[in-house]
């Protein structure tokens, strides 16, 4: 089963658009920071949409892209009850064609993570980099090795919901040798009478900052900022679970 094809339903209901929600109301700070004037923004692996939706409300004009169908039609059902227009196309963010520049690309919650092969995170650097206004600003954020070695294998197995509608289990372990985690998703999620089961096995590399700042400048693009807490723009420390990059176009002003 394709990723996500299952675990949709699971990830629009349970606790995870939080975090988007959260990146949407510390994105201003940042963006000050840098004096950005942003107006156009494009939303990699968008998911259910809730951080378009969030910056659309705040009249931003918002391209979202998403390989997984099944999530592109929770995103635009979102978008229409929150009477929000937003542009959902489905698309591989390491083939990324899409027509117009950005002032903003966003790449949120360890979506990056999810590119197993350091070529194919070169591959999406450059396009992004293709798609970037000048000046524009590229955000995104990547699981540490310490997140996926050391915090996501606290427990064998761990319930991640447990609702009336939805009963989600995680089952992680670690890949030493090719630094990925492995986490097996049980789910189950009732309509009417009737509970239907789904198993997704999910895999998130480890990339560190030497690698990804090297992809980078492969892409052509200039670090600005590396963070280990964005509401607090610090840098990583050695136990930091997620790293913020700020990154625009080389040799721009």
């Amino acid at each position: 089963m394709r990723i996500y094809a299952g675990f949709a339903r699971f990830y629009t209901k349970g606790p995870y658009p939080e975090y988007s929600r959260t990146m949407a109301e510390l994105l201003p700070r940042v963006l000050e920071r840098f004096r950005a004037k942003t107006s156009t923004v494009l939303d990699l692996a968008c998911g259910d949409g809730t951080f378009a939706v969030e910056l659309a409300r705040r009249g931003y004009h918002v391209t979202g892209v998403d390989l997984s169908l099944e999530m592109l039609e929770f995103a635009r059902e979102n978008a229409r009850d929150a009477g929000v227009m937003i542009d959902f196309v489905q698309q591989d963010m390491r083939s990324l064609d899409l027509l117009g520049r950005f002032d903003l690309v966003t790449c949120w919650y360890d979506s990056l993570n999810y590119l197993l092969e350091y070529e194919d995170l070169v591959a999406t650097f450059i396009h992004v980099a293709k798609v970037l206004n000048p000046n524009g600003l590229f955000i995104f954020d990547m699981n540490t090795r310490y997140a996926l070695s050391v915090y996501w294998q606290r427990h064998p197995a761990y319930v991640q919901q447990d609702t009336d509608e939805f009963f989600e289990v995680h089952r992680p372990v670690y890949d030493y040798e090719r630094d990925i985690a492995i986490v097996r998703i049980t789910g189950f999620y009732r309509e009417g009478e009737v509970w239907h089961r789904i198993d997704e096995v999910h895999r998130e590399r480890a990339y560190t900052l030497a690698q990804i700042r090297e992809a980078l400048r492969k892409a052509s693009l200039e670090e600005l900022a590396c963070w280990g807490s964005l509401r607090e723009m610090k840098p990583p420390a050695p136990d930091s679970g997620r790293v913020w990059f700020v990154a625009r176009r080389a040799g721009t002003l």
